[in-house]
């Protein structure tokens, strides 16, 4: 059961009472969801409350429905993580939630915020040959991040340098994206690394019309979407280009420069194969993220602080119901 989260009295403050109209207009017409319109501080209970294999998708950014704020558990220059995990939480500890979430973003824009609303229930994310995939890399991190994008494709992983925002180009049938580069809160842009440079590998220029596409970034600030609007944050113009599934982090995130993959490279290969069994995109990275806990304890015996960031810091944007249909996402 897919469970759609609001809060009418933040989004009256937001867009006033013809906003408020204007979504409830919008969730009314979904079939087969129940429509919450709840609080932060309440939806815990409805969680606990709810059946294992419920789900719940958030409408809204921090100012609609604020995420979930988490001492970093690392030392690096982030004070707190912004997570979802804790309303996927049966229990008081938002490291390993229970229950898939999803967060529709509104990038201070209700007509982009209905619009995807409107997409929920109504197409079928299905995905096309191996080669509709797209992966683009710092160089430095050439070989960890190929042995993450040979789970998806076949074809060649892009690497900056040399590529930069001037020569990349995504084709519109691209169904899988993934990307390993440098990200900031402070940009809209990814960075690539390589021989003492630094160039821009990604900018909102670069992301065209794409139909129901998946992307997993490990650009620190991915997923930073707080006090952003489209055009001020790659992930909110994936959205708006047509993505369905965005999982990126809130904040600085980490991955080796070569295998074996950990941290934010471990989750992905997780992720990655549980989208390639058809599995649903908010029960993927919950499954990723049950099996990052249990693989980092039966190696290490404990979760280092930088592999309880990642599992707090990554979060998906879209409808956790939506999944990907179709033989031929199988790897070889």
């Amino acid at each position: 059961m897919l469970n759609i989260v609001w809060n009418k009295k933040r989004v009256e403050e937001k867009y006033g009472k013809e906003g408020v109209k204007s979504i409830s207009k919008a969730l009314n017409k979904i079939k087969k969801a129940e429509i919450i319109d709840t609080t932060p501080e309440d939806l815990s209970d409805i969680v606990c409350d709810s059946e294992k294999l419920d789900s719940f998708l958030i409408v809204g950014s921090h100012k609609l429905f604020p995420f979930y704020e988490v001492d970093n558990p690392t030392t690096d220059g982030d004070r707190i993580v912004w997570t979802d995990n804790f309303y996927g939480s049966t229990d008081d500890d938002p490291l390993l939630p229970e229950r898939a979430i999803g967060r529709l973003p509104d990038g201070g824009n209700l007509d982009f915020l209905i619009k995807q609303i409107k997409k929920i229930g109504k197409t079928k994310n299905k995905c096309g040959p191996r080669e509709n995939t797209f992966g683009l890399s710092a160089a430095v991190w050439e070989d960890a991040s190929r042995n993450i994008y040979r789970i998806i494709s076949d074809k060649e992983l892009l690497l900056s340098p040399p590529e930069t925002t001037d020569t990349i180009e995504i084709d519109k049938n691209t169904r899988m994206l993934y990307f390993n580069l440098h990200g900031s809160d402070k940009t809209n842009k990814w960075y690539g690394q390589g021989s003492g440079r630094y160039p821009v590998a990604l900018s909102p220029v670069n992301i065209t019309k794409l139909r129901d596409a998946v992307v997993y970034t490990e650009a620190c600030y991915g997923a930073y979407t707080i006090d952003k609007e489209i055009s001020e944050s790659l992930a909110l113009t994936f959205l708006e280009k047509g993505t369905k599934c965005f999982v990126g982090s809130t904040t600085v995130a980490y991955g080796p420069r070569v295998p074996p993959p950990t941290e934010a490279d471990l989750l992905a290969s997780f992720f990655f194969h549980e989208i390639l069994k058809g599995n649903k995109f908010g029960f993927a990275l919950l499954n990723a993220k049950h099996e990052f806990f249990k693989k980092m304890i039966d190696e290490q015996g404990f979760l280092d602080g930088n592999d309880k960031k990642t599992l707090l810091q990554f979060v998906l944007y879209g409808n956790p119901e939506d999944r990907i249909i179709n033989e031929k996402c199988s790897p070889h």
